[in-house]
């Protein structure tokens, strides 16, 4: 009996030790993601924004996601910007003509040479609609060296 109660009362050490380590952990954790609250958009529920440079060619590309029965059009507007490694400002190099998408969805993309010495992004300029009804954003790739 005694046996019994030990091992019990062990258990349960361990169990509450191991709640309070999982409860101190959690700040930690917590820290690790963005506390930030997503802006939820009306008719735009996802975009991707990405570049890649391969054999000197930058490869751009925008993806919208739409909600499928509410955003009837897309529209994407890429360009490429390059900059300096010395510089911090990012300089608008290539404007391509703005895709559009009759559709809830839709991706565009283009290549473009690109010289030595820069860094390079894709700044996208999203527009979704819903009828008559729109709503946009603007966001970028991260920085490619070349």
């Amino acid at each position: 009996m005694v046996k019994r109660l030990l091992s019990l009362v062990l258990c349960l050490i361990l169990a509450l030790g191991c709640l309070t380590l999982a409860s101190a952990a959690t700040p930690i954790e917590a820290e690790v993601y963005d506390p930030t609250p997503q802006l939820r958009l009306s008719y735009i529920a996802d975009t991707l924004t990405n570049i890649s440079i391969v054999n000197g060619s930058a490869i751009c590309v925008g993806n919208l996601t739409g909600y499928q029965g509410t955003t009837t059009k897309v529209e994407i507007t890429l360009t490429l910007q390059r900059k300096l490694s010395t510089s911090s400002t990012w300089d608008d190099w290539y404007n391509h003509p703005m895709q559009t998408f009759n559709n809830y969805k839709g991706t565009a993309s283009f290549t473009k040479t690109v010289e030595k010495g820069y860094q390079y992004r894709t700044k996208a300029f999203y527009k979704a609609y819903a009828g008559s009804n729109s709503e946009s954003l603007t966001a970028y790739s991260g920085a490619q060296s070349y």
